[in-house]
């Protein structure tokens, strides 16, 4: 690791390449038990130009590695997988479709047509999906 780095900010730095998760890796690191103190910490940290200078280092090899990962990998999945990865980060993420097993159509109105007519096409769709 870095030679600017503390000791402290070189093992949250680790972990947090690990996880993500900067709450967990200033826990794991500095002498804190709350949640609202690490998370200050996590946000005072990831604000320090040495730590993003450090992470941006980080992240040109991870992307090499992707992309190596998605020319070079034995495994279709593992290539299919750093590919959507590396167009996910180019901005073109698939838009994900959310299916609902459920669906309630709720009327405003007691006339007996407009909540036969309601409760028909609440039918179809439930039948469609």
């Amino acid at each position: 690791m870095s030679a600017k780095l503390t000791k402290k900010q070189e093992g949250f730095v680790k972990d947090y390449i690990d996880t993500g998760n900067g709450v967990q890796s200033a826990l794991n690191n500095y002498d804190v038990t709350s949640y609202s103190s690490a998370g200050a910490i996590a946000s005072q940290n990831l604000k320090k130009l040495k730590i993003q200078e450090y992470l941006a280092d980080k992240a040109e090899d991870a992307s090499t590695m992707v992309y190596k990962l998605s020319q070079e990998a034995e495994a279709e999945a593992i290539r299919l997988s750093a590919s959507k990865d590396i167009l996910d980060r180019a901005g073109f993420k698939p838009i994900e479709k959310i299916e609902s097993k459920t669906l309630n159509v709720i009327s405003n109105t007691l006339d007996p047509k407009v909540l036969a007519i309601t409760l028909k096409y609440e039918e179809e769709l439930k039948r469609l999906l």
